[in-house]
């Protein structure tokens, strides 16, 4: 799924929620665009973005300090893009996360991704692509290496 094929919510509607759902240092951004399955944990100093739909599946544990983005604002000076009022400027790509995946600490899941069913994300991870079900992947960028 692109960007264009996703209703992407006003940019400016967008709240951050603290420490109200998971734990006391959790951030959620834009809540209402992120759906949970059942059994999901969330650890402690982690940010879940859902600037753009995201979706996180059943039987998920997301380590802490991680941070699931769903926007992008890297490209938009080096690419000389003006700001503009609505937002529209930010790249914004849907997250989606399988069930029965273990984030590992400090992991990075960045916009347009999707993560399989039965995955284990080791610790310190950048997510910049696709990771298939029944997979380890690990590293900076993140790569499958191992199937389960």
């Amino acid at each position: 799924m692109d960007q264009n094929t996703v209703t992407l919510p006003d940019w400016h509607s967008l709240k951050n929620e603290i420490g109200k759902q998971f734990n006391d240092f959790c951030i959620l951004r834009g809540k209402e665009n992120i759906t949970f399955g059942e059994d999901v944990w969330i650890g402690y100093f982690t940010l879940i973005d859902g600037s753009a739909p995201l979706t996180i599946g059943s039987k998920v544990a997301i380590s802490s300090g991680v941070h699931i983005y769903t926007h992008d604002t890297s490209f938009q000076k080096a690419l000389d893009i003006p700001r503009k009022p609505d937002g529209s400027h930010v790249h914004r790509a849907p997250v989606t996360i399988g069930n029965n995946v273990q984030i590992g600490a400090n992991s990075v899941i960045l916009p347009g991704v999707t993560i399989g069913d039965n995955v284990v994300i080791g610790a310190g991870s950048v997510v910049n692509k696709n990771i298939p079900s029944n997979s380890v992947a690990v590293g900076n960028p993140c790569k499958v290496v191992k199937k389960l």
